[in-house]
């Protein structure tokens, strides 16, 4: 099981490398393979020696701990510990100490380690107590209408099916794992026509964005207004990168490129922890609280440029926050044509906007699928980057910016429509791309200022 693991790994890691093959000029392959070889293979050593001590380390612990019990459990825990353990990646925080760890589960899903959400009650926390699972904490979410408890249980007790045998039947309902969602923004290839988004409004509107931090020292921001909010645990570092592009998209002021709505003023929910330069995640809990804390700020239009798995309590908030006439924008994904729909972005509620190039031409790694609502701009568009820079990003989350904005402005125009109806407006403004009508690439078309 371990072999296999690692060798998932590397494959992954491999592909990666191929993908930069492709894209780069022929006189860069050499160069980028003598600088990515040399650190993959390193990579893997680490992640191959860390999961090797962490299971050695585990299951003694459970054989000290536990030797009482039956050969039985300790065969389960032995085999769930497995199962939960492809990759192992510890978010640290100050003094470098381990605050949680991610892991990555055999489908490909990632999940906070042995970490589960439910709704709370009295009755489902003395249960949880008594199989031994720690607290971790009990989340009021007032406009969203639930409370949400966030628990780790021991490592025999971390199955689904055996934690919904445990649970009272209302609860185990509401049983999810604590997820983490990605980022959606790729590197694009360099001699793809790069592009500029077009200015959809002036008005002094309100914006919503659940993301990574924002670096609001960045130039396009000295004059701007940001409200920013994180939701993280004292002390995780933070990465900046997209969230600063998604904000310098919406609303950043610089002579090198226009935003979409300039004067916005914009509300940033800040949810990604980060691991290194690379790698990064938000939990499904800090996405909660951010649709929460945004729809308290009475934010009619949210962008969530990131992906994942659907489950029930996102689903809820979702269902909770279009009830109350919040219109939420997602990226498609970027995981290829026929990669399965991605989440928020999936759900009957939410518009989810693919990327195209400035022919219309869909971007190549976009997701596709019924779900698809709208196109947008998304391929090497000019925005604000790391390190007080400007340049050019790619990715269906560059796209999704382009329609919340779209939405907004209406909405400022019109403040009587609801969303059903802004969602309306929105469709009759498209230039219709691929088949006639609605498709699973562009959905109903192109959105675009010009």
């Amino acid at each position: 099981m371990m072999i296999i693991k690692l060798a998932r790994h590397i494959t992954k890691r491999c592909l990666t490398l191929t993908m930069l093959t492709l894209i780069l000029p022929t006189a860069g392959i050499a160069q980028v393979l003598d600088n990515q070889v040399q650190p993959v293979l390193q990579d893997v050593q680490r992640t191959t020696d860390r999961v090797r001590n962490q299971v050695q380390e585990r299951v003694q612990e459970n054989l000290q701990e536990r030797a009482p019990e039956t050969m039985h459990k300790f065969n389960q825990a032995v085999v769930t510990l497995t199962n939960d353990t492809m990759t192992w990646l510890p978010v640290l925080g100050e003094n470098n100490q381990e605050l949680f760890a991610e892991v990555t589960l055999e489908d490909g899903t990632r999940v906070l380690e042995r970490e589960w959400l439910v709704v709370a009650s009295n009755e489902t926390e003395e249960v949880l107590r008594d199989m031994g699972a720690q607290m971790l904490a009990k989340q009021k979410l007032g406009a969203v209408g639930i409370t949400v408890l966030r628990f780790k249980v021991p490592t025999e007790y971390n199955d689904e099916a055996l934690l919904r045998r445990q649970l009272p039947k209302a609860a185990a309902a509401s049983l999810v794992r604590h997820y983490v969602y990605d980022t959606q923004s790729m590197a694009a290839s360099a001699n793809t026509v790069q592009a500029t988004q077009r200015r959809w409004c002036d008005a002094p509107l309100s914006i919503g964005m659940i993301d990574t931090a924002v670096d609001t020292a960045h130039p396009a921001f000295t004059n701007q207004t940001i409200v920013q909010k994180d939701f993280l645990t004292h002390g995780v570092a933070q990465p900046t990168a997209h969230g600063t592009a998604i904000a310098g998209l919406l609303i950043g002021s610089h002579d090198d490129y226009e935003s979409l709505v300039p004067q916005a003023k914009l509300y940033s929910a800040a949810i990604f922890h980060r691991h290194n330069a690379l790698q990064q995640g938000a939990a499904l809990l800090p996405l909660l609280e951010a649709l929460n804390w945004l729809a308290e700020q009475q934010v009619r239009v949210i962008n969530m440029s990131l992906t994942g798995p659907g489950n029930t309590l996102l689903q809820q908030a979702v269902k909770r926050l279009s009830e109350q006439n919040i219109l939420l924008i997602a990226a498609a994904g970027n995981d290829g044509p026929a990669a399965p729909a991605n989440y928020p972005a999936a759900y009957e509620e939410v518009i989810a906007v693919t990327a195209v190039d400035t022919h219309g031409v869909i971007y190549r790694w976009a997701n596709q699928g019924e779900f698809v609502e709208f196109a947008a701009r998304g391929v090497q568009v000019k925005t604000a980057r790391r390190d007080g820079q400007v340049g050019y990003e790619t990715g269906t989350s560059m796209a999704a910016p382009v329609v919340a904005a779209a939405a907004a402005c209406i909405w400022h125009d019109y403040p009587q429509q609801n969303a059903t109806e802004v969602r309306k407006a929105l469709q009759q403004r498209v230039i219709d791309l691929g088949e006639n009508g609605r498709d699973s690439v562009f959905g109903f078309g192109l959105l675009t200022a010009q």
